[in-house]
């Protein structure tokens, strides 16, 4: 069953349970309330929640350092402690709770192959803070982000791929400090896997900008 036609029919069943996704050591939850996605869960590294406020820019290293910390000795939710530390308001917590959960479903497009199960009816984490998605445009953004992973793919051909930096590149484009980030993880001829974990970023969004990139004559896969 493809992933826009699962998501579509739990929406139109308007079910409640929890949609799980496994993928060799991946393992990626889905929480539903009457057809509605609620929240997620994913043993991703690239989706904990640090490495998506990292990501966005919400928290800066030594920030979520403290939160950790803090974490650690009271057993409080990270989001909680950055809201007790003044580093970020409820609202922000569940704006990038909401992103977090988007980007990892979003990924689930992408996945060539996977298990999912379905467990209808299941309670929902006592510790989950919901939020409120509607599938149907999960769907629509997935199935445009297909598309244009399939476009980047022409270019940078596989999570494997590894890039060199042409010749005299540094006259030739003004970079912006997310590109001059990524342009350092390419001279020390990191995979593109490599630079989406140090990146603290998702797939998409770095085949992206490595498309841009070669597409621009700044690198080239070697």
């Amino acid at each position: 069953m493809s992933l826009p036609d699962l998501l579509q029919f739990l929406a139109a069943g308007r079910k409640s349970g929890t949609l799980k996704f496994d993928q060799g050591k991946i393992t990626k939850q889905v929480y539903f309330k009457n057809g509605m996605i609620v929240g997620s869960k994913s043993n991703d590294p690239r989706e904990y929640l640090g490495q998506v406020l990292l990501h966005y820019g919400k928290v800066d290293e030594i920030q979520l350092k403290i939160a950790r910390e803090l974490q650690r000795t009271s057993g409080a939710k990270l989001g909680e402690v950055l809201v007790e530390q003044g580093f970020l308001s409820d609202e922000e917590v569940l704006a990038i709770l909401k992103t977090r959960t988007l980007d990892a479903i979003y990924d689930l497009f992408v996945w060539t192959e996977g298990d999912f199960e379905f467990y209808d009816d299941e309670s929902l984490p006592e510790d989950l803070l919901l939020i409120e998605v509607e599938p149907n445009n999960v769907v629509m953004e997935g199935i445009y982000r297909i598309d244009e992973l399939a476009r980047y793919r022409t270019l940078v051909p596989s999570d494997r791929s590894i890039l060199e930096l042409n010749a005299g590149w540094t006259s030739s484009l003004k970079l912006g400090k997310e590109f001059r980030q990524i342009l350092f993880f390419v001279e020390k001829k990191m995979s593109v896997a490599e630079i989406c974990y140090h990146m603290h970023a998702s797939a998409f969004h770095v085949y992206g900008q490595l498309y841009t990139l070669i597409n621009e004559g700044v690198a080239r896969v070697t």
